[in-house]
């Protein structure tokens, strides 16, 4: 019954596997005045009542002149 439960286990977890999905990119610093030149659009589809999480890892620090804004709309 364990070596069922275990073989039921991995099946769920393949099966959820491409339910998942992510975008990573790099983006990078430029004075204030040229940052508009270089604004990023990025869009993909998603369903309606999908569940959307967003995470920044930045390796600046506070006070260091470099600012960082994102936009995430429905």
């Amino acid at each position: 019954m364990e070596t069922l439960f275990r073989y039921l286990s991995c099946l769920l977890l393949l099966a959820t596997i491409p339910l998942a999905s992510a975008l990573k990119f790099d983006i990078q610093a430029h004075p204030g005045h040229e940052s508009a030149r270089h604004e990023r659009c990025i869009r993909n589809f998603v369903a309606k009542e999908q569940l959307v999480v967003v995470t920044g890892i930045i390796s600046g620090f506070r006070g260091d002149g470099q600012t960082l804004n994102m936009h995430v709309s429905s």
